[in-house]
Parts: C-alpha cells; structure tokens; sequence
C-alpha cells in the first residue's frame, strides 16, 4: 500500500469511483480509492438502475438535468447499456392527479418535459397492464435506466488504467485532522498521508465522519428489492406506483426488478422479511396477473442513506480545511452520480462547483436551519 497520496477517497461505489473518474479526466492521477468491501458492494448493485429528474425540488431537478446528459456521454464514451425508456407514475385517485399536476409545471418549468397522461395513453407505453383503479399518470420521457454493474466497473478500470489506486478489502478506520486540517487516513493495512479526504462510504459515512468531529445527521433505512426470471423486452418505462412507493423495471438482462416499501426502523440491519414479498406480489400482480405465474430468482436487502430532507451532502466541510463529503442521497446516489462527481472535482480542484445551487447541499444547511424539500422517494 502506498503511504502519501495527493487524494484519499473512501468508497469504492459509484460515487466514489465517479469522483476519481472526473479528477483524472482533470488531470489529477495520484490518487486512491479505499474499500472495505468489493466496488459496489454498498448501494451502488442494489439500486433500482433508473435515472430521472423529475423531482419536487429545484436542487434535485437542476443537478439531475446535468446528470441525464452525463449518463448518455458516458454509456457512449465507455459503452454500457443506458436506455431514456422514461418513468411512468401510476396514478389511482384524483387528489393524486392534482398533486402532480403542480409537479408538472413544476418540472416544465426547469426544462424537465413531463406531462399528465391519460390511462389509455399508459396502455400504449406499457403494454399488458391492467389500468383498473387508475385515474390517469405522468410520463417522463427525460428519464431511463443503466446497468448499474457495468457503468462502474468500466469507470473503473478507466482510473485505474490511469493511475488510480485501489485497495479493497481495507478498512478506514479514522481520519485524521490536526489543527482543522486534514493529515490523512487509518486503515486496517495502514496509514495513508492526504492533505484531502474524500468521504463517500454511504451507510459507513456516519460513523466515519465521526472519527473527524463531523456529526451528519445520516440514518440508514433498510431497504428491499427482488429480481425475476428473465424475459424478453415488455416494456421500456421505469413504473411507480404512487399510491404504494413502489417501483418496477425490467432491466437490461430482461429480468424485472421489483422494490416495495414495507415499515423498518432507521440504524437496525437489513433482514430478509417475508412481508416484503407478500408486499411486492400484492401491488404488481394487480398491476400484470403473469407475475404471479413466474419465478423470483433473488431477493435482497440495502439501505437508503438518510437525510433529514432526503437530499445528499456535498462538497467540503467549512470546519476542516481538506475533508470533503458525499453522502446520504435518500435513495438517488446511483442516478446522481455522474453530475456529484463532476461537482466534487470542481470542489476539490476549483474550490466552487459549475452549478452554483450545488452549495445549497453542503452540511452547513442543517446547522443553518436551510433544509430543502423533497417528497418523490419512493422504494
């Protein structure tokens, strides 16, 4: 392991990995990524693969506008699947039509071209499903899905072949500042020398940050998912039920990917629970009967990384000169990647990012008392 580098980052997933991808493209080379795990072990393989901006707050819209374009220079750059198949939100009663009415203007407001459709018009987008109980839904053609495997491991062959260390296997222990600076970091194989830190460990980032003096208020949210047999392409949208949080896709290997939120507790570990299959069955067999003639291969669990106003922090810590954080995206890390590692290289190289409403996400907002809203996480 080598003992001095110019830039630390903790986390190998794709937020990390996409940091380092946009240092090097900088021109930044010594550089290393540690990891506890393997790349991607944390959210980044258990996400949901859909990429929007169709969302309730102007930080999110704006950052994930810059993001959509991102993905598609970048699938195309490095060649991994990225689909705009869209997001449709499947409406049930009128109150929720109402409601996303507002965000639709909302959103045309900011350049983001969603719109109000009509059940027959859902019939068209997704062929087989049964629209009893709706009352109409949204369609966002901006949005889409990616291969979340792929995406990050060809950024990341693209740094290491640049010059990127990276060391799995190897645990941060603390990160280590004197005189509100920072020194660099411990971990299990040894101590790394760094005047900066990069924290993106997502549910590991609390405790991490603690370690510095740095209190975030991250809370770790259980999560579930399952994936189905493969089939070929029924559909291209991402769907939402509004009604349930609940979402499905079909993804690029032809399985279906299906999450449902069932009732859990902050800071507790993950567990398989038979109420979330009876939870994914009951919303999507309405939805498409043929579900429940086919086979779930695997059923898995993550977290969503919390904040209190479901939006990530960004960008350097004001107390020590040297730390920089991204975390706690509430569920959208994978979606948000490529623009929050273009910004955190504009932050760590320039010391201010392209897109200026990017500071409304650093820590000090909580401190400030100048949380953001956001209600569209579903999951």
């Amino acid at each position: 392991m080598v003992g001095k580098a110019d830039i630390v980052i903790i986390g190998a997933g794709i937020i990390g990995v996409s940091t380092a991808y946009n240092l090097v493209e900088k021109g930044i080379r010594n550089i290393v990524i540690i990891e506890k795990n393997y790349p991607g072990s944390g959210g980044s393989f258990r996400c949901a693969t859909g990429i929007r901006a169709s969302f309730t707050s102007e930080e999110h819209v704006l950052l994930m506008k810059e993001s959509v374009k991102l993905w598609k220079e970048l699938s195309e750059k490095h060649g991994f699947f990225y689909l705009r198949g869209g997001y449709v939100w499947l409406l049930s009663t009128e109150e929720q039509l109402e409601l996303f009415k507002k965000f639709v203007e909302f959103h045309n407001s900011l350049g983001v071209p969603t719109r109000i459709i009509s059940v027959e018009e859902i019939e068209k987008l997704v062929p087989t499903i049964n629209t009893s109980g709706l009352v109409g839904g949204v369609y966002d053609p901006l949005a889409g899905k990616a291969d979340c495997f792929k995406s990050l491991l060809l950024l990341l062959k693209y740094v290491r072949d640049k010059g990127v260390q990276v060391y799995t296997g190897t645990l941060a222990r603390k990160i280590v500042v004197e005189n509100s600076r920072v020194q660099g970091v411990e971990t299990d194989k040894g101590f790394i020398e760094a005047k900066k830190i990069v924290v993106a460990a997502g549910y590991g980032s609390r405790d991490l940050l603690k370690t510095a003096g740095v209190d975030a208020p991250l809370n770790n949210l259980p999560k579930h998912a399952l994936v189905t047999e493969k089939f070929n392409e029924r559909f291209k949208p991402l769907l939402v039920d509004w009604s349930s949080t609940s979402y499905m896709v079909q993804t690029s290997s032809g399985t279906f990917l299906i999450g449902a939120e069932i009732e859990e507790e902050y800071n507790v570990k993950p567990v398989n629970r038979i109420e979330f299959l009876y939870k994914a069955a009951q919303v999507w067999v309405k939805y498409f009967p043929w579900l429940a003639e086919i086979n779930v291969l695997r059923y898995w669990t993550g977290y969503y990384v919390m904040t209190p106003d479901h939006h990530p922090i960004l960008g350097p810590i004001d107390d020590i000169d040297g730390l920089y954080v991204a975390t706690g995206f509430s569920g959208h890390g994978f979606m948000m990647a490529p623009i929050v590692g273009k910004l955190m290289a504009e932050w760590i190289i320039e010391e201010k990012p392209s897109i200026p409403i990017a500071e409304n996400l650093k820590l000090k907002r909580f401190r400030e008392g100048k949380m953001i809203k956001e209600i569209a996480v579903f999951g």
